[in-house]
């Protein structure tokens, strides 16, 4: 069953929510806490209950989408430093970590209009206010209180308390009502969860460079000025070694991309084709250079179409090959990690749905072989030289298309043939395919024109084991098994031998020319289905059906003879 991709959620007015459960492993640790979310840039603070559920500000889909996606992945972030053990920060690394705050809002008032014209106006305003209550008379930091509680507005309340005191709440207590939710979720974007202390630390270091970059920000504001001594001095955040434990129950280290796709192939190693686990290899490993192998658990969908938009642009493949093999291995991967098998390590696939816009694609021709293309790729492999020293690879080409031409047999299953899979069944020559792609081993019926052929003649004198490799061990550290490079070196062969058109694979293409000429020998699909090793019927009983072999030779021996035509 396929897992839900999370979404915005959209009430009945029309407004949309983020609403996420808190997993499950973390909702004795995560309730009562606040995190703070980016919301249409600006940052906002609910308190985890076994959810989250805030507004995103607006009742406009796309908008919600795009936000909810940022919004989410702050999210992900704050779950993962919760299944870690609380550490300490040293002083340097308290000043640092609150640095990158002032670095990152100075680094908005360079680039950002909206945010100069937010911290411009709400500066105004406050400033505003107060002159009204100093004009009715009210000493200017009374005034400047009666501002505060005028505005509504949690900033400028904590503005007059960090500026005057609070007379209820210590100096301590002020600066974690106004930075303690920002000091959080900076440990939690850095994947660690900080001690009550260093959260005290560093929400009060917050109020120190809070004040300097309002200085800075007037003065920008007001004049040409931009200097930065405090940006300058700032020492350089390091995050500190994460701890050996864990607080939640399992393996919670951070666990990049590539590392995941290690620990997926050990798990598959025994239940996916090794050619399965080696071709998702090259779109894992593209993955993680990209998110330069960070925790693979922080990726979102944005990164995830960044990624591909980047394989397309950067890389140079086309968009149909990265939806059809990037993205699939991806996300198959991923939705893996999701299950109680990957160890659940999130709990939603970021990769679900994700795909690039793809340009119409006209076909050019017919998928399988002309009448003169099976003719010329039949005689040149009736002439194919035999090799004293690799006469299995040259029996290859003398007798794997013919194999192929009347099966419908993938290659690679051809190249799997052994001499004990040539054999006689109750009086039927029959072959044997005991690997194939879909791992379910079939016996097809020998066609007339294989044994007229002389394919029983070969088999006689063949020696025991493979019949088409082996000739040499197989290289040590090899990715590849010895039928797939076999299958890739007999696609070069023919396509040496035979000029085809491009559209139609030199190997692949006589499986579409075996089920074209089967419909024309009106051989019904379930038994052609059942030669080829074909099951996509939406029938049920598509899956029941085998064909006895009796009646299997019947329709193989229907099935026409191909003409060979010799130039």
């Amino acid at each position: 069953m396929a897992l839900a991709m999370p979404r915005p959620f959209a009430t009945k007015s029309g407004s949309y929510y983020l609403n996420v459960r808190v997993p499950n492993e973390l909702r004795e640790v995560a309730r009562g806490r606040p995190v703070t979310l980016p919301i249409n840039g600006e940052s906002v603070t609910v308190t985890v209950t076994d959810k989250v559920y805030v507004s995103l500000r607006t009742k406009s889909a796309r908008e919600a989408k795009d936000r909810f996606q940022i919004a989410l992945n702050r999210l992900a972030a704050y779950w993962d430093s919760l299944r870690t053990v609380p550490v300490a920060l040293t002083p340097i690394q308290v000043k640092a970590l609150a640095g990158e705050t002032y670095r990152n809002a100075v680094d908005r008032l360079d680039a950002d209009f909206d945010f100069n014209d937010r911290i411009e106006a709400f500066a105004e305003e406050y400033n505003g206010t107060t002159q009204v209550f100093i004009d009715k008379g009210y000493a200017p930091k009374v005034a400047e209180r009666l501002a505060s509680i005028e505005m509504d507005d949690p900033r400028a309340l904590h503005t007059y308390a960090l500026r005057h005191g609070d007379g209820v709440m210590n100096s301590g207590e002020i600066a974690d009502a106004a930075f303690g939710a920002e000091a959080r979720q900076l440990a939690a974007d850095n994947q660690m969860q900080l001690d009550e202390r260093s959260i005290e630390r560093v929400a009060t270091e917050l109020v120190n460079v809070g004040k300097a970059f309002g200085e800075l920000a007037a003065r920008r504001l007001s004049s040409a000025d931009h200097s930065d001594e405090i940006g300058k001095n700032l020492p350089t955040w390091t995050p500190p070694t994460p701890p050996s434990k864990t607080r939640a129950k399992g393996d919670r280290e951070p666990e990049s991309v590539a590392d995941l796709y290690k620990r997926w192939c050990a798990y598959q190693t025994n239940k996916k084709a090794a050619s399965t686990l080696r071709r998702y290899g090259p779109s894992l490993e593209s993955l993680d250079r990209f998110w330069k192998g960070k925790d693979w658990r922080l990726i979102g969908g944005d990164e995830i179409f960044d990624w591909a938009n980047h394989r397309r642009d950067v890389d140079g493949i086309a968009p149909r090959t990265i939806n059809r093999n990037d993205l699939v291995a991806v996300s198959s991967v991923f939705a893996w990690a999701t299950t109680r098998q990957g160890g659940r390590k999130r709990d939603e696939n970021p990769a679900m749905g994700i795909k690039l816009d793809v340009d119409r694609q006209t076909t050019t021709r017919e998928k399988f072989f002309k009448d003169a293309e099976v003719s010329a790729i039949l005689l040149a492999a009736r002439h194919a030289k035999p090799s004293r020293r690799y006469p299995r690879a040259s029996a290859s080409r003398r007798w794997a298309p013919w194999i192929c031409a009347y099966t419908g047999a993938r290659v690679q299953e051809v190249c799997w043939l052994s001499r004990q899979d040539i054999r006689q069944e109750d009086g039927i020559w029959v072959i044997h395919f005991p690997q194939t792609k879909t791992n379910v081993a079939r016996t097809v019926p020998m066609h007339p024109a294989l044994i007229d052929e002389g394919l029983l003649g070969f088999w006689e004198k063949a020696p025991a084991g493979f019949l088409f490799v082996g000739d040499v061990p197989q290289r040590e550290g090899a990715t590849r098994s010895p039928q797939e490079q076999r299958a890739s070196e007999l696609a070069e062969w023919v396509q040496e031998q035979v000029e085809l058109e491009d559209g139609v694979s030199p190997n692949h293409g006589w499986r579409h020319t075996f089920v074209t000429r089967a419909e024309e020998a009106n051989i019904s699909k379930r038994f052609s289905n059942a030669i080829t090793g074909h099951n996509h019927g939406k029938d049920v009983s598509d899956g029941y059906f085998r064909g006895r072999m009796s009646a299997l030779k019947v329709r193989m021996d229907k099935y026409p003879r191909y003409e060979i035509v010799t130039p």
